[in-house]
């Protein structure tokens, strides 16, 4: 058994109500039993919750989980009181969230788990799978109005950046493009900024930029634009 420098998320449309307020994204964080998701994938064998972006092993990580019964190093259990005072305060209760996902059956299952997780916390959620051949370019694009999907991502090469910059820096974001990686649409120009630097100083110093990385991915991972699930692994 293989842990995969990959992660299951569920990224959600900053610039689309709900999700353009932070607290309605941390709300969903919070709520989400990640056990749950683990036991839709196949168990504990293969795959392990996690709160943050960057996997177990890769450069750059630090294990941080803010989105827990006790905050720290791991996920414990979910919070849904504190998800339900959040959504309170965000003022977007009540409102509908369409979640999408590609129609294997995987997929589809942590699509209505996270349907009945939006409904517990005081959303009116539905589940729209889409066929696995378009769905991938299709919740790229922002004309398709996506709020919250599911989604995976593994390493193109084992650096942070491929995470962290492509999935949510600035310029990986393209309007009404199938090729918009950055899925949230997630622009932060402080985050930004950082997320350049380390790319800059990982030419002469990588042990500084990684270092930077671990802040980074906190950053990042404070902010919400995605709810991580777990860290798949794989049985050879």
């Amino acid at each position: 058994v293989e842990t995969l420098t990959a992660f299951w998320y569920a990224p959600m449309n900053t610039n689309l109500a709900p999700f353009n307020n932070v607290k309605a994204r941390q709300a969903v964080n919070y709520a989400i039993d990640r056990n749950a998701a683990v036991k839709i994938f196949g168990g504990t064998k293969l795959a392990v919750p996690s709160c943050q972006v960057l996997p177990p092993g890769f450069p750059g990580y630090k294990p941080y989980c803010p989105y827990t019964k006790n905050p720290g190093t791991t996920w414990s259990a979910p919070d849904l009181a504190k998800a339900r005072a959040l959504v309170k305060q965000s003022g977007t209760a009540g409102q509908k969230v369409a979640v999408l996902s590609s129609d294997d059956e995987v997929n589809k299952e942590v699509a209505v788990y996270l349907q009945s997780v939006l409904n517990q916390i005081g959303y009116k959620a539905t589940v729209k799978p889409i066929s696995g051949n378009i769905f991938f370019t299709y919740v790229q694009n922002t004309k398709h109005k996506v709020q919250i999907n599911v989604q995976q991502w593994y390493q193109d090469y084992p650096a942070a950046s491929d995470f962290l910059y492509i999935l949510f820096g600035c310029e990986t974001f393209h309007p009404g493009s199938d090729s918009s990686i950055n899925i949230a649409g997630f622009c932060d120009k402080k985050i930004n900024d950082q997320m350049k630097k380390a790319l800059k100083l990982g030419n002469t110093n990588p042990k500084a930029a990684d270092a930077l990385w671990t802040k980074v991915d906190r950053m990042v991972t404070d902010a919400s634009p995605m709810a991580t699930l777990f860290t798949p692994r794989h049985l050879d």
